[in-house]
C-alpha cells in the first residue's frame, strides 16, 4: 500500500537520497565552541561575583594568583571588553557552523528547505548557548566565585594580553560614544542605593550592625549642617572678657569644659575662646586679665555642612566654632566632639556623666519631660499628631512658650490634643521641665 500524500511517511519515503560530503568533525567543533562560550561566561561571572576583601587577604599573605586578580580588577573595563569579544566571536562562529551543519543535513537533499535548515540551526544553537553556555556556567561559578577566579586568573591574563590591540580599539570607540551621549545629571549611586547595599550586607552577615551604623552615618554625614548639631545659645557656658580670674577659675572647676567662649558686650559679641590650659598658665602667673591668652574665634553659618566645618576646624587648629544666624547673632556653638559624635555616636570621657533620658515615665502613667528635648521626639513619644503646617519650634521649651504666648510661671498649664501640660520647673530664661498627664477636657491655658 502506498503512503498517503502529505504525511511524514510520504515525505521520508519520497526524499531523494543524496550523498553528503560534509566533514564529520563539524559536530565536535560545535561542542568545542559551546564549551569555550561556557568558559568565557564563567570568567566574566567569577570576576564580577568574587569577594574582594577575601582575595585581598589572600594577596596580603603572598598568594600570587590573588595579586594577579587584583591587578586585572584594576583594569576591569579592559577585562570586560576582552570577555565580551570572545563571547561574541564564539557565538557567531557557533551559529555559522550550525547553519552549515543543518543545511548539509536537510537542504542538500532538497534546496527548497534551506530557510527551514537555517531556522532550525538558529533555534537549536540559541537554546544550547542559553542552557550550556550562559545559565549553567553562571549559576555554577557564582556559588564558587572566589575559587573560580583564582583558578581562571592565569588563563584570563593571557587572553587579556593577547587581545589588548583589539580591546584598545573598542575601548576608544566606547569612550567616544560615551562622550556623545553623556548626561551631566547622571549620578554613580544615590545615597538611598548605598544605604540599601549596606542594609543588605548587614542582613547577610557580611558586616556587623555597628559597622553598618558607622557606614550609614558616614554616607549621611555631608547632609548634616552645623545648625543641626549645635549647642543652643541658652545652654552655652560663656564668660565675659572682664570676668575676674578667680571667677573664671571657679567656672572651669565647676564645669566639665576645656574651652569657654569669651564675649565682649553680650553673647552676640564673641571675641575669643579661652582654653583651660592657657587660663591656668595665666592664673599661676598672677595675670589679672585673660586678653592675651584668647584664641581667635571661628565664626560659621548655621548652614555650613559638618564635613566642611570639620576641614575648617582642622585647618584653623581649633576645636570650637561659633554658629551665627543671618543677622550675625550667636545661635550657639559646635565643637569637634559634636562632629565626631555625629559619626560614631555619643562619646563619654572619664569626666562625663551619662545624661538621664529626656522622658521619665511615672508610676501613674504620666511623664516628666525635659524642655530641652526635640519637639518631634516629644510628639512621637507621646503619640501626638505633628501639625502639617510645619511652623513649629525645635524644642519643647519653644513649643510651651508658643502655646502660652507669654513667659510662664511655675504651675501654669494648658491642654493639647488630650494632654495636660503643666510647668514644674523653669529658669530665668526658659522652661526647664513639664509634667504631662492625660485629660478628657480641652481647657485653655490657665
Amino acid at each position: 500500500m502506498d503512503p498517503v500524500p502529505n504525511t511524514l511517511t510520504y515525505f521520508l519515503s519520497n526524499t531523494p537520497q543524496v550523498e553528503s560530503d560534509f566533514p564529520i568533525w563539524i559536530p565536535f567543533v560545535m561542542v568545542a565552541l559551546l564549551l569555550l562560550n561556557a568558559l568565557f561566561t564563567s570568567i566574566g561571572t567569577a570576576f564580577f561575583a568574587y569577594n574582594m576583601p577575601r582575595i585581598k587577604a589572600l594577596a596580603s599573605s603572598g598568594n600570587k594568583k590573588a595579586e594577579l586578580v587584583i591587578k586585572l580588577d584594576e583594569k576591569y573595563d579592559k577585562l570586560q571588553t576582552t570577555i565580551l569579544l570572545l563571547n561574541i566571536f564564539t557565538k557567531a562562529t557557533l551559529y555559522s557552523i550550525s547553519a552549515i551543519f543543518f543545511i548539509n543535513l536537510i537542504a542538500n537533499a532538497d534546496p527548497t528547505k534551506e530557510a527551514l535548515a537555517v531556522t532550525i540551526a538558529i533555534i537549536v544553537s540559541a537554546i544550547a548557548v542559553l542552557i550550556f553556555g550562559e545559565i549553567t556556567p553562571k549559576m555554577a561559578t557564582k556559588k564558587t566565585a572566589d575559587k573560580s577566579v583564582i583558578r581562571l586568573v592565569s588563563l584570563t591574563n593571557i587572553l587579556v594580553v593577547a587581545l589588548t590591540p583589539i580591546s584598545i580599539v573598542f575601548d576608544a570607540i566606547g569612550k567616544l560614544v560615551g562622550k556623545i551621549f553623556h548626561s551631566k545629571d547622571q549620578e554613580a549611586l544615590a545615597e538611598e542605593e548605598l544605604i540599601t547595599i549596606v542594609d543588605e550586607a548587614e542582613q547577610e552577615g557580611e558586616i556587623e550592625s555597628d559597622e553598618g551604623k558607622l557606614i550609614r552615618s558616614a554616607i549621611e554625614f555631608n547632609d548634616v549642617c552645623a545648625g543641626d548639631i549645635l549647642t543652643p545659645r541658652v545652654e552655652v557656658c560663656a564668660i565675659s572678657k572682664d570676668e575676674t580670674v578667680s571667677n573664671i577659675a571657679k567656672i572651669f572647676i565647676e564645669n566639665p569644659y576645656s574651652r569657654l567662649p569669651v564675649y565682649g558686650e553680650d553673647m552676640d559679641d564673641i571675641v575669643g575662646v579661652l582654653h583651660e590650659k592657657d587660663f591656668f598658665v595665666a592664673y599661676h602667673n598672677n595675670n589679672k586679665t585673660i586678653t592675651k591668652y584668647l584664641q581667635k574665634p571661628v565664626h560659621v553659618s548655621e548652614h555650613i555642612k559638618v564635613a566642611d566645618l570639620l576641614k575648617l576646624l582642622k585647618s584653623k587648629k581649633c576645636h570650637l566654632a561659633i554658629v551665627v544666624d543671618e543677622f550675625g547673632g550667636t545661635m550657639g556653638i559646635v565643637t569637634m566632639e559634636d562632629i565626631i559624635e555625629e559619626l560614631i555616636g555619643d562619646v563619654l570621657d572619664e569626666h562625663d556623666e551619662e545624661e538621664a533620658s529626656d522622658f521619665k515615665e511615672l508610676e501613674d502613667g504620666s511623664y516628666i519631660v525635659k524642655c530641652s528635648a526635640e519637639l518631634e521626639e516629644f510628639f512621637e513619644k507621646l503619640g501626638l499628631v505633628y501639625p502639617e503646617d510645619g511652623d513649629m519650634p525645635q524644642t519643647v521649651n519653644g513649643f510651651v512658650m508658643k502655646e502660652l504666648e507669654s513667659f510662664p510661671k511655675k504651675g501654669d498649664s494648658f491642654t493639647y490634643q488630650g494632654l495636660k501640660i503643666e510647668i514644674t520647673k523653669l529658669s530665668a530664661k526658659r522652661v526647664e521641665e513639664v509634667h504631662i498627664t492625660k485629660t478628657l477636657n480641652d481647657e485653655g491655658a490657665n
